[in-house]
């Protein structure tokens, strides 16, 4: 049998443990929820009536005429028993102050912000959020090693991007959100009490003409920014020194002490909390010292920056006794000479926080503006006919659950970057029968470049990561790298420059994986779609005038309503099971009924209607449900195969229900494997004769696929193992036991 070790840190004082992997699962048991009976969960709100009026007049965004018009219309109906005592707008926005006092308000300062601190008590006191911690990683346990015995970690995420209010406007926003590292993906990337949340709002310095591209002025508005994201940060500078107690969600008394283990930001927002001067700095890498010119080569070996180095280097520049000499060291450091916010924290290095960020660097970076662009000018080379049979590939794609479906894929400029990491996905596929190597040699070179790329982002997006498949992922980015390079010497003609740091700092990835875990905890992507609420914020709660305290306000008041909304959703839960209780002791029907936890496959869907499995991942080992159409993978004893329902049903025998499917197997032999199967490694099935379908237990699917039609080849059909990186991983699997790597 199987077992995993579970090492503990030397400070808990606990011998590790081997756990049958059987009995392995993420995740917390459920808690006993008891509410506090001298409150309801309403309170202040006079009763859960008025609560929900809020809320809705909140959600809605209604105007104070509004609001009092629907107050009058309500007071006329006498349907409910339940007391309504709001009468007027006031009423309303008094109540919200009063709930407050849950959560501490911000600060109003030129820069806006909330206590760091303040908000992390209140979720380690959360009864619903607090059992949640803690998490690990390499960080994690050496910071934990440098603490006393009784210490524990509490690890912050911080991330900072300027947003757009407007989709065709000039207004600004420059929020700063948080996250606890501590707590699981599922609830720090989710919405809600525990996900991320803004603290912070800085401030934006315009740029006059006149002072365009200067150095004094780019000094200044590093200085501005890093003064002002000081005041956030002190509000856990004392604690990082000392750390402090706190009574948690379990009335049990720990002693913590905060550290940003993790800087989320774009490449721009990462040169300025690294104090580097971008792209055209001598060393334009926030994270290593990688000369300007050597940016597309990836050394095995390249010194790492660190705090302490840069302090060093600053205090050289402050020694000197002309502005000519300090000039000259910082231009040949490529660093600003402006005082570091994050020195005020203790534990932390704010080169080894900044983190590789898949969202910019390769969804709307190597890919949305780099391969995508080739792509379309290789094609547009090859003519009108080309182009054609792309778009009419792309539209011919079968559907797939969490996959968007592109009509006019070739004739549309994407900035979503879903939508760019969806088409990096399926090009492929869409391109193999038009950019073939005898006609297009170089478009050709770029499919097995676009394969190369999209294996190693898949590497990257993996929720769980063991010491093979780092490896595997560092041989993928090798492979890619030595590729681009290639390809970059066979276009120079085209003045393309792929020498540019997004480029560079994939080469970081693997390492901060190993440090700070999987990319989920350091992706800008989950960040960024709070962008979407605070442009509502903006155009439904403000007078468009001093934007900031207005957004703000609201965001807090938000958040409080989502606070009250889960107490009165975990009491009416209690007063259920308090029922169904009471039920069962007075000699109700306690009858279970009996649920088919056997059957993973949702009965009664037609072929154009999604089907449901649900598998065990291969790559996290949790049950996941998988929504496709009509084709599947089966495991049998020769070895997996892939096949297309066509009827599912049950057959009942001596009182057993055995769930059945009749599928079409793809399992006929394809001849020699093909070289461009190979180059661009693909895997490709032949579908049996109809006639030759096949009854199959339903237990032996195990997960859904997305089939593909090679026109070049009738019968034949792509698997698309790119559409999530579990059917990656079993894809990579297959091809190893065939030989094909």
């Amino acid at each position: 049998m199987c077992h995993l070790r579970l090492a503990y840190h030397p400070n808990a004082a606990i011998l590790p443990q081997k756990i049958p992997f059987a009995k392995f699962t993420q995740g917390h048991r459920p808690r006993v929820y008891k509410p506090d009976m001298s409150t309801d969960p309403w309170y202040p709100f006079h009763s859960c009536l008025n609560f929900e009026f809020a809320k809705l007049a909140l959600k809605t965004a209604l105007n104070k005429e509004q609001v009092n018009w629907f107050l009058r219309l309500i007071k006329s109906i006498h349907s409910t028993r339940e007391e309504f005592t709001l009468n007027e707008y006031n009423n309303l926005q008094s109540t919200w102050w009063a709930a407050s006092y849950h959560m501490t308000a911000p600060h109003e300062f030129a820069m806006y912000y909330h206590s760091l601190w303040d908000w992390a008590c209140d979720l380690l006191k959360h009864p619903n959020i607090g059992p949640h911690f803690p998490w690990t990683a390499d960080d994690f346990w050496n910071i934990q090693s440098k603490l006393p015995l009784e210490g524990k970690v509490l690890l912050f995420i911080l991330y900072a991007d300027k947003a757009k209010l407007l989709s065709f406007g000039w207004q600004k926003g420059y929020p700063v959100i948080a996250c606890l590292a501590s707590l699981p993906v599922s609830i720090r990337n989710g919405e809600g009490i525990g996900g991320g949340h803004v603290v912070g709002w800085l401030p934006i310095v315009k740029e006059a003409k006149e002072h365009s591209g200067k150095l004094h002025f780019a000094n200044f508005k590093n200085a501005v920014w890093h003064e002002s994201f000081r005041k956030l940060l002190q509000t856990i500078e004392k604690e990082s020194e000392t750390g402090c107690w706190v009574n948690c969600w379990d009335g049990v008394a720990c002693h913590f002490f905060p550290v940003v283990l993790i800087l989320s930001a774009d490449y721009e927002e990462q040169a300025v909390m690294g104090l580097i001067c971008g792209i055209e700095s001598n060393f334009p890498c926030p994270i290593c010292l990688i000369p300007h010119d050597h940016i597309l080569e990836f050394p095995d070996q390249c010194t790492l920056r660190t705090s302490k180095d840069v302090v060093k280097v600053l205090q050289e520049v402050h020694s000197q006794d002309t502005a000519k000499k300090k000039e000259q060291i910082l231009i040949q450091q490529g660093l600003c000479d402006v005082d570091s916010a994050f020195a005020v924290i203790a534990n932390m290095d704010i080169y080894h926080a900044l983190s590789w960020d898949c969202l910019h660097a390769n969804c709307a970076g190597k890919f949305g503006d780099h391969l995508w662009v080739e792509l379309l000018r290789i094609l547009d080379r090859a003519g009108h006919q080309a182009m054609a049979k792309v778009k009419k590939n792309f539209s011919e794609m079968p559907c797939w659950h969490m996959l968007n479906h592109f009509d006019e894929a070739l004739s549309i400029s994407y900035t979503d970057s879903q939508k760019l990491e969806d088409l990096s996905k399926i090009v492929v596929f869409t391109c193999h029968d038009v950019l073939l190597q005898d006609m297009d040699k170089e478009g050709y070179f770029l499919l097995c470049c676009l394969r190369a790329y999209v294996e190693f982002d898949l590497y990257t997006a993996l929720e769980l990561h063991m010491a093979h498949t780092l490896v595997v992922g560092q041989e993928a980015l090798s492979m890619f790298n030595i590729l681009m390079k290639k390809f970059a010497e066979k276009t120079d003609n085209t003045k393309k420059s792929w020498n540019f740091p997004k480029n560079h700092t994939c080469m970081h990835v693997f390492d901060n994986i190993e440090a700070k875990g999987v990319t989920h905890n350091f992706n800008t992507k989950p960040n960024e779609k709070m962008h979407g609420p605070l442009k509502e914020k903006y155009q439904k709660h403000t007078n468009f005038k001093n934007i900031a305290q207005q957004i703000l306000d609201v965001d807090h008041v938000e958040a409080v309503s989502e606070l009250i909304h889960c107490r009165v959703a975990d009491y009416d839960a209690y007063l259920l099971n308090m029922e169904a209780n009471m039920h069962r002791s007075e000699g109700g029907d306690t009858d279970d009924v009996e649920q088919e936890d056997f059957f993973h496959i949702r009965l009664g869907s037609r072929v154009k209607e999604p089907i449901c499995i649900q598998f065990q991942a291969n790559i996290n080992f949790k049950s996941t449900t998988d929504c496709h159409y009509d084709c599947m993978l089966l495991k049998m004893q020769q070895g997996d195969i892939f096949g297309q329902l066509i009827f599912l049903f049950q057959c009942v025998v001596s009182d057993k229900t055995f769930p059945l499917a009749l599928i079409q197997p793809y399992d006929a032999p394809t001849g020699l494997r093909l070289t461009k199967d190979g180059h661009l490694n693909l895997w490709r099935v032949h579908k049996q004769p109809r006639e030759s379908a096949e009854i199959f237990s339903v237990h032996l699917i195990i997960h859904g696929a997305l089939l593909y039609l090679d026109h070049t080849k009738p019968g034949d059909y792509f698997v698309i193992d790119t559409v999530n990186t579990d059917m990656f991983l079993r894809m990579q699997r297959m091809h190893k036991a065939a030989r094909h790597h």
